[in-house]
């Protein structure tokens, strides 16, 4: 999720902290609005909490002082404190007529209804059509700051075998228990959701492929952990990893990506991450033959070019190299003038006589965005 969005989760989660406590802290709450400036949204998502109206911070601050004389003047006909929900109550039924038929309920109960509408009952993350609304927002921002987003699809593998030989009890176990997995690898602004079924979904803002890649397989290997062969079935997921904008400038084209991702890992064997490759290609591939050794964390090994464009390379190698790698590579050029690049490994596939393809994607020069 956005900074924005983080912001305002978190100033929700304190006002909300007020409210709930036995009895109320308002007093804290009247500090905390008293002490804000306007460009942080207390009183509007105050407003938004008790009344479920929708204002600007300025305009949720011109109320909040109508509302305070609101709450003086009840208090003098009245001869006692009204409190602060009933002032606030009356001054948007009666004074400012921005309700017409309030409906009293607890606040919890609202929270808890509230909560319900975005979120899957069974595993707690949150659903598909709230998924697709944030990743609209995020898409959105990803390319309007120039910020990577990476989007994990995640797909139980052979799960109908599990409901059909254990019973859909077990299969609900299943799905809970990757949930959890899920959840627990994930940042305060990442996004979980359950997609459909037995597919997940998750959201990585500020997140570079690689670093998708990675969280994808960690959970992958935290399922496989979990759960290991499960009453004669093994349980294993498969995913697709995909970033914006590099692989996508839409929500649609990036699920899209994410899918095929997931699809090739699939039918690659399953248990298995498969980072997009990169096929939605700006520049030609040319056959390009060079020697080049690569420096990866795993050491030094001597390797030569297939292919090339722009944006990436195509190797071939005696030993594979994992998918998310991250390489440096030195060229031999016949002139003797070697030219250093960076880039990461997007794919592997093994080739006749015992050799690799391996597909790498070229890192921007410095100073250029990707």
């Amino acid at each position: 999720m956005s900074d924005a969005v983080t912001e305002s989760a978190d100033i929700r989660s304190e006002l909300l902290g007020f409210l709930h406590a036995e009895p109320p802290r308002d007093t804290e709450l009247l500090r905390r609005i008293e002490t804000s400036g306007v460009e942080t949204p207390v009183c509007s998502t105050l407003l938004h909490i008790l009344t479920h109206l929708a204002f600007s911070e300025e305009e949720a601050r011109f109320h909040w002082s109508a509302i305070r004389e609101h709450r003086g003047e009840l208090e003098r006909d009245l001869s006692r404190d009204v409190g602060l929900r009933v002032a606030i109550l009356d001054y948007f039924q009666n004074v400012a007529r921005s309700l017409h038929n309030p409906k009293v309920i607890e606040l919890r109960a609202y929270a808890e209804t509230e909560r319900s509408a975005i979120s899957d009952g069974l595993t707690g993350l949150f659903n598909q059509t709230y998924f697709r609304q944030v990743l609209q927002r995020e898409v959105q921002r990803a390319r309007r700051h120039g910020r990577e987003l990476s989007l994990v699809m995640l797909d139980l593998d052979d799960f109908k075998r599990i409901n059909d030989s254990r019973g859909h009890v077990e299969g609900d176990r299943v799905l809970v228990g990757a949930a959890d997995v899920i959840r627990s690898g994930l940042r305060e602004i990442d996004l979980a959701a359950r997609y459909g079924g037995e597919e997940f979904a998750v959201l990585l803002p500020d997140t570079p492929r690689a670093g998708g890649f990675a969280v994808a397989d960690r959970i992958r290997g935290g399922v496989e952990k979990r759960f290991g062969r499960r009453r004669g079935h093994r349980v294993t997921v498969s995913g697709g990893v995909a970033a914006c904008p590099s692989d996508a400038r839409t929500a649609e084209d990036l699920v899209r990506r994410a899918d095929s991702g997931l699809y090739q890992a699939k039918a690659s064997g399953k248990n298995q991450i498969v980072l997009v490759d990169g096929n939605r290609r700006r520049q030609p591939r040319l056959p390009v033959t060079r020697r080049v050794t690569l420096s990866a964390a795993s050491g030094r090994t001597a390797s030569r070019t297939k292919n090339a464009s722009s944006e990436g390379l195509l190797l071939s190698m005696r030993e594979p190299l994992p998918v998310g790698s991250q390489l440096r590579l030195m060229f031999d050029p016949p002139d003797g003038e070697g030219r250093d690049l960076s880039g990461f490994v997007v794919r592997v596939s093994s080739t006749e006589g015992g050799a690799y393809d391996v597909g790498v994607r070229l890192e921007p020069h410095a100073g250029e965005r990707a």
